[in-house]
């Protein structure tokens, strides 16, 4: 589970980002970045995944599980003030864990929101 300050919650948050963030397409992801210019404001990431991609909802709820974990674990290494949304785009054979947190990283190093990148 990600940490409460860093969870995108709001019907609100995510509608902004949709309208205003810059996009990325991965295999298996998609990204959506919004800057809030708010260097103080804790990165906040959401994790969205369709019934489109999986009519099982056991299915879809371990990759979000596998999502949050890789999340989690980036987190430090985040830029502050973002509002991140992560869309699951398909799932073209089952992706791995490392298949997916390889994606997600590659997008992220792509929107340059990873320190160093």
């Amino acid at each position: 589970m990600l940490p409460a300050k860093h969870r995108l919650r709001r019907r609100q948050d995510f509608a902004t980002v949709y309208a205003k963030g810059d996009r990325y397409s991965g295999r298996y992801l998609r990204l959506r970045v919004y800057n809030t210019t708010n260097l103080g404001f804790a990165s906040q990431i959401g994790i969205v995944i369709s019934k489109k991609v999986s009519k099982s909802a056991v299915i879809r709820n371990r990759i979000k599980r596998q999502l949050r974990a890789i999340c989690r674990q980036l987190l430090s290494q985040l830029k502050q003030g973002l509002q991140i949304v992560v869309t699951v785009s398909t799932l073209d054979g089952s992706p791995s864990y490392t298949q997916l947190g390889n994606d997600l990283t590659k997008l992220l190093i792509e929107a340059q929101v990873l320190h160093g990148s």
